[in-house]
């Protein structure tokens, strides 16, 4: 069966997305190294995700108990369900994580929010919870103004790369890679040596994986 790939963008600024290079350059080397591999792309800007209103969260309750809901209600859990079915689809995601504010964009916040649901992507029971994306792999390309990578003065703020470990991991996805792209601000000299520094590494995590993959 042919590997699914999915590239999820975090961030709004197109191709002149520092991440989305990187995160295409690595997506490429990927599809190369799989022969029929299916590639995605889901910008969680123009998704048209539901917007999980008060009505809306209501709704899922009465859902739960059987009891009736307005047809737009219904509609909006139905495209969640969708969204976190093709979300779990994929053999491999790919995330492009810009920092901002020392955490992640608010559209991929949302993106993030609308497909984390009980009994969709994890469930819970008497053992405690179980994410239901086990098996699955994620790779980060987190880039920030800022060089506060771990080990890094600052590492403290760094609420963008271990915000989307802890998420992943409680979804059931423990095969977690991070590609750092820091900084991205400052002199040229340090962006273009950052982005260099960037494409060697996920150069470098796709000759592993590939490697990995033929043991």
């Amino acid at each position: 069966m042919s590997e699914r790939l999915l590239h999820v963008i975090g961030s709004p600024r197109g191709e002149r997305s520092r991440s989305g290079m990187v995160a295409r350059r690595l997506i490429e080397g990927l599809a190369a190294d799989s022969p029929g591999a299916v590639i995605e792309t889901l910008d969680p800007y123009s998704a048209g995700l539901p917007a999980l209103t008060g009505s809306v969260i209501e709704g899922r309750y009465a859902l739960i108990e059987g009891r009736e809901v307005a047809d737009e209600v219904r509609e909006a859990w139905a495209q969640i369900g969708e969204a976190v079915a093709h979300f779990l689809s994929f053999d491999t995601i790919v995330f492009s994580v810009p920092m901002w504010n020392f955490g992640i964009p608010w559209q991929l916040k949302q993106y993030i929010d609308t497909i984390t649901q009980p009994g969709m992507a994890f469930r819970v029971s008497e053992t405690g919870v179980e994410g239901l994306g086990s098996g699955k792999r994620a790779i980060l390309i987190a880039s920030g103004a800022l060089d506060i990578r771990p080990g890094a003065p600052g590492e403290e703020l760094d609420h963008q790369v271990r915000f989307m470990q802890a998420w992943l991991g409680f979804i059931g996805i423990t095969d977690v890679h991070v590609v750092h792209l820091r900084p991205t601000y400052g002199p040229p000299e340090a962006v273009e040596a950052a982005m260099a520094e960037a494409y060697v590494s996920a150069e470098a995590l796709v000759a592993d994986l590939s490697r990995a993959s033929r043991v």
